[in-house]
């Protein structure tokens, strides 16, 4: 009516537009404001995600799912650069997929001392190589990965681990015990060993949840052909 926009609720007219307070109607809670977009060049190539660059006046927090895997980017990370905001994307913490880069296989273990629940050293009859580190989770393939522990020494034939605590005290945390023989494995951190999402699209979720106004133009990413 005269270029203004009524609704009715509960048998209560509103004028929608009528001050500077966004995603808020009827005298409700906020809501937020989503957008999904898919990037899906050339469909047929699986092909690596590194980055999401949005021609905003805001960062929105971002939701990524491809075929292959899943991310994260929080709206702090964004950072401002020539006028649009530009983040890595990283995958969602505690990730356990093996077929993720940060998955390495160690191989069978010779033998295990320690007590369970409490450190533990673990004996192969190999060098063990350069790549684990201190931190890294340590499991064990038994029909299906068990989490072990957290890696807290090495050497080069030798994991010293300790449990991570699943229960809070006076509860002590549960272990896993490796036996000889079992195939052990570790992975690093999603987060920090993050390199961006595999797949051949990208769908991504962005959710912005101020009140006030927010623009956005265009979503792009970095992408580049992924080899195995």
């Amino acid at each position: 009516m005269d270029n203004n926009y009524y609704t009715f609720k509960g048998g209560e007219l509103y004028k929608h537009y009528s001050n500077n307070t966004r995603n808020q109607y009827y005298g409700g809670a906020a809501a937020t404001s989503t957008v999904t977009s898919v990037l899906n060049d050339a469909p047929t190539e699986a092909k690596m995600f590194k980055t999401v660059q949005l021609n905003s006046n805001r960062a929105w927090s971002t939701d990524i799912i491809t075929d292959m895997t899943t991310g994260f980017i929080d709206s702090t990370a964004y950072t401002l650069k020539e006028g649009d905001y530009y983040a890595y994307i990283k995958r969602v913490a505690g990730n356990t997929d093996l077929s993720l880069m940060s998955a390495q296989g160690v191989g069978e273990v010779t033998s295990v001392a320690g007590t369970s629940p409490g450190s533990l050293t673990l004996t192969f009859n190999f060098d063990i190589g350069s790549i684990i580190a201190v931190g890294d989770k340590l499991y064990r393939d038994n029909s299906g990965i068990e989490l072990i522990g957290t890696i807290t020494g090495l050497t080069s034939t030798t994991i010293e681990l300790v449990p991570d605590p699943s229960a809070v005290p006076p509860i002590p945390p549960t272990q896993v015990t490796p036996v000889a023989g079992n195939f052990i494995l570790y992975l690093k951190d999603a987060q920090a060993e993050s390199y961006g999402s595999r797949g051949y699209y990208m769908e991504l979720k962005l959710t912005y949840a101020g009140t006030d106004g927010v623009e956005l133009f265009s979503i792009d990413s970095e992408i580049f052909k992924s080899f195995p």
